[in-house]
């Protein structure tokens, strides 16, 4: 099988699909995942923390979502 069609396959947004139908096999899906690199290091972990909401009246939402790099890990 070619790596473009196993990434087609194995897709998550049709995977249980694929798998209730027939069309993969479980056996097959938990080997292919064994074949997959690790990018752990790749990642980068970030803080995520809602802000408090705010005391005037505004048009924007009573509270946000803020996104900041994380301290590195050691």
């Amino acid at each position: 099988m070619t790596k473009a069609r196993e990434e087609e396959i194995y897709d998550l947004r049709t995977l249980e699909h694929n798998i209730r139908e027939g069309a993969i096999d479980p056996k097959d899906y938990q080997a292919y995942l064994k074949t997959l690199p690790n990018s752990e290091s790749n990642a980068e972990y970030v803080e995520i923390y809602e802000e408090p909401a705010s005391t005037t009246e505004t048009t924007q939402p009573e509270s946000s979502l803020t996104f900041r790099p994380a301290e590195p890990r050691s």
